[in-house]
């Protein structure tokens, strides 16, 4: 059997991956949760086979109308549409949920600190993404968002409305779409890489084991099966009792021109748009992103524990990070009070700023 797989890694193109795969050792007791990543890479490619179905039918000069006369007249559309939707919705839950599980365990220190860094690199591309996809959708929350965008384009100078107008290539239309969408697909195979490049990088990061191992096929093959049964099963509740759930009522209305709506994002949005909707100008929420990201990418060195396990105090702060972001997103969708998003917004920055190398620090002494 050795032999077969051997000659056939040698002349199928990622073949050798996967067995080497099923031949690594890994220490005994791993959780559930390392699955994550695996699930992420199949929904990515559910997302693109159900992209590229949608992209042959779809007119980014009649958006709207081009999603409906798939949903109606191609056989099966509604099905592959409700695929694309579910799945950027189980992408980013189980996306968040992995970047959540480093944070808690501290996975992002060295020497992981370059995979940390491909997972902030993916989650910035995914929202990219994602804000392409809504705004592809053509209903009136995404040309809303869209057409504000536009309009803050022009209103930046120097390099960085240089990079928006060529981005964006002018005002909202069918010219523009059709500019996104190249855009929205060529994202997503970047999206695919990087996952790709991640996996490696932690599974080269990972330390050397020491005592016994456990083969990955058959112990952990059959872990990862039953996740990914798991996922099939969730994505068949959605797929048939919530196929639109948290996409934004919006977008079920046609655009029009003439309509000031205020909007609402799909739900993987909503916590970065509530923190960019804090600044009050069109340049402080681009600097708000930046920085948000920025934070991210840059926590391996806001760290200061020198190695130390996590401790009670860090994993508290860590779940109240948590439940800060889903509050933001969960305010922004549905406001409240007026300076609630505020105080959110200055936690999240608290947090990675002061607390984070104070208390690692504390730990670590």
């Amino acid at each position: 059997m050795e032999a077969k797989q051997g000659w056939l890694a040698s002349r199928v193109p990622g073949l050798g991956c996967v067995c080497g795969l099923m031949k690594e050792g890994r220490a005994p007791g791993v959780c559930w949760i390392a699955a994550l990543p695996a699930l992420l890479g199949a929904l990515l490619a559910v997302l693109l086979a159900s992209g590229a179905v949608i992209t042959v039918y779809y007119n980014p000069w009649h958006a709207y109308a081009s999603l409906q006369g798939i949903t109606r007249e191609v056989r099966g559309g509604w099905l592959v549409l409700s695929y694309h939707q579910v799945g950027a919705s189980l992408a980013f839950a189980l996306l968040y949920l992995h970047l959540f599980r480093i944070l808690l365990v501290r996975g992002y220190r060295a020497p992981a600190e370059f995979a940390w860094m491909l997972w902030v690199k993916l989650l910035a591309l995914l929202l990219l993404t994602g804000w392409l996809g809504f705004v592809l959708n053509g209903g009136e929350g995404g040309y809303s968002s869209l057409f504000n965008t536009s309009n803050a384009a022009t209103t930046l100078s120097g390099f960085p409305g240089a990079v928006a107008m060529w981005f964006l290539g002018g005002q909202p239309g069918g010219s523009t779409l059709a500019r996104l969408l190249v855009f929205h697909v060529l994202l997503a195979l970047c999206a695919v890489w990087v996952i790709l490049m991640a996996r490696a990088a932690a599974r080269k990061a990972r330390p050397m084991l020491q005592g016994r191992v456990v083969p990955f096929w058959p112990v952990y093959a059959a872990q990862y099966f039953a996740a990914l049964s798991a996922l099939a099963l969730l994505f068949a509740l959605l797929l048939g009792f919530a196929p639109h759930w948290g996409q934004g009522t919006q977008n079920a209305i046609p655009a029009a021109a003439m309509a000031v709506p205020s909007i609402s994002y799909p739900w993987y949005l909503t916590p970065l748009a509530g923190l960019a909707g804090v600044f009050p100008s069109v340049t402080g929420h681009i600097w708000a992103v930046v920085a948000a990201v920025a934070l991210l990418y840059a926590l391996p060195w806001l760290d200061r524990s020198k190695g130390a396990p996590p401790g009670r105090v860090y994993k508290l702060l860590t779940w109240l990070l948590a439940l800060d972001v889903l509050a933001l997103g969960l305010f922004t969708a549905c406001p409240i009070g007026p300076m609630l998003p505020e105080l959110l917004t200055f936690w999240f920055f608290f947090h990675f700023l002061v607390l984070t190398p104070l208390v690692t620090m504390m730990e670590a002494a």
